[in-house]
């Protein structure tokens, strides 16, 4: 077995995380949207955990490590892309074969990112 790809798992969840039923409109909603690619986002305290003690590198390798498969398959969305690294990183440590949707859609610009405080932070 190979070891498991914490951070993987902790993208999907901090991508989808933000999702808030009670809004209707989109990317307003938040949840699997790609958002969490933007230095804005990746900057929301709730999102430090996944950063080292020098700064947010944990997170930003994390989608480093994703950034090749992005540029090879550009029709790919990050959102898709979160959620299939994560499921992937479940399968590989052993766990179920989690089926998954595609086609979700990636929010274009920054300023689509979901405000800070939506993700909660550790306890």
């Amino acid at each position: 077995m190979r070891p498991f790809p914490l951070k993987q798992l902790r993208l999907a969840w901090h991508d989808a995380g933000t999702y808030n039923k009670n809004i209707e409109e989109w990317p307003l909603r938040g949840g699997a949207n790609g958002s969490l690619r933007f230095e804005i986002e990746i900057k929301h305290a709730a999102n430090a955990t996944l950063s080292s003690q020098s700064g947010f590198s944990g997170l930003v390798n994390a989608l480093k490590l994703l950034q090749p498969i992005k540029d090879k398959y550009s029709g790919v969305t990050y959102a898709d892309l979160f959620q299939l690294a994560s499921a992937t990183a479940v399968e590989e440590a052993g766990g179920p074969k989690i089926p998954i949707k595609y086609g979700k859609v990636d929010v274009s610009e920054p300023e689509q990112c979901p405000e800070e405080g939506r993700l909660p932070g550790m306890f």
